[in-house]
């Protein structure tokens, strides 16, 4: 079999707050990773003659380019979370941020990141398309692909909060594409009805019968379970 031709846009990237709940950043339109190395001459009377030099540091950067997205009046979760570092300082202005071949190639890496973010077009027949720009903050750690497979649900927010039976409830996250009507959302152990998935991020249920108190939300996709969200109804 000849060879085939690697395509620049087979990259992900992912984004996370506390380096263990993942969003896929989506809309890229643009990635350009680069790690570069600090050189400093290091010839001496050892080398002959002849110049040597030595890696005293690494540092980093990923730029990403990305149409913003918005479903049903709720902007992409993952797009939020990099708006959010905006304007900020110290933890706030920092992301975890991964990025890995997605077409079966082994490189992928992870670190803690600066975020910048600005428009990149901004005339009114244009996109609303955004640049994000991540300098790598410490370690640049090497990372087994974690997209070999697909992803169980992650569930960001439900609102309103504290909700009684009957009442319509806004679940945002990622990985709702597959989710079962009858049976795909549950308020503590109660299955909720659901009247709409619009698309991979957002859903729309109602608060099916309980006692008041916590009942935390999750999510069932065709690969698995969610995380558990906190929750508390009326």
């Amino acid at each position: 079999m000849a060879d085939v031709r690697r395509l620049a846009r087979n990259i992900g990237v992912d984004v996370s707050i506390d380096n263990v709940t993942f969003l896929n950043l989506k809309g890229r339109v643009d990635n350009a990773p680069q790690i570069t190395p600090n050189k400093v001459d290091s010839t001496d009377v050892d080398t002959n003659g002849f110049t040597s030099a030595e890696i005293t540091l690494q540092s980093g950067v990923l730029t990403v380019k990305y149409n913003a997205l918005i479903n049903s009046g709720v902007p992409n979760p993952a797009q939020e979370m990099v708006r959010s570092c905006v304007a900020k300082f110290g933890d706030a202005a920092r992301l975890y941020v991964r990025w890995y071949d997605t077409d079966g190639g082994l490189d992928a890496w992870s670190a803690r990141s600066i975020v910048e973010l600005q428009r990149s077009s901004t005339n009114v027949p244009d996109l609303m398309a955004m640049q994000a720009t991540f300098t790598l903050d410490g370690t640049i750690t090497p990372i087994a692909n974690p997209f070999a497979a697909a992803l169980a649900p992650v569930v960001l927010t439900a609102t309103p909060g504290g909700a009684g039976v009957g009442a319509l409830v806004t679940i945002t996250g990622q990985g709702f594409t597959g989710v079962v009507l009858a049976t795909g959302v549950k308020f503590g152990a109660v299955t909720a009805p659901v009247t709409a998935v619009h698309g991979d991020s957002v859903i729309v249920a109602v608060m099916p019968a309980g006692s008041a108190g916590a009942a935390n939300v999750t999510v069932t996709n065709p690969v698995g379970v969610s995380n558990s969200l906190p929750y508390t109804r009326t």
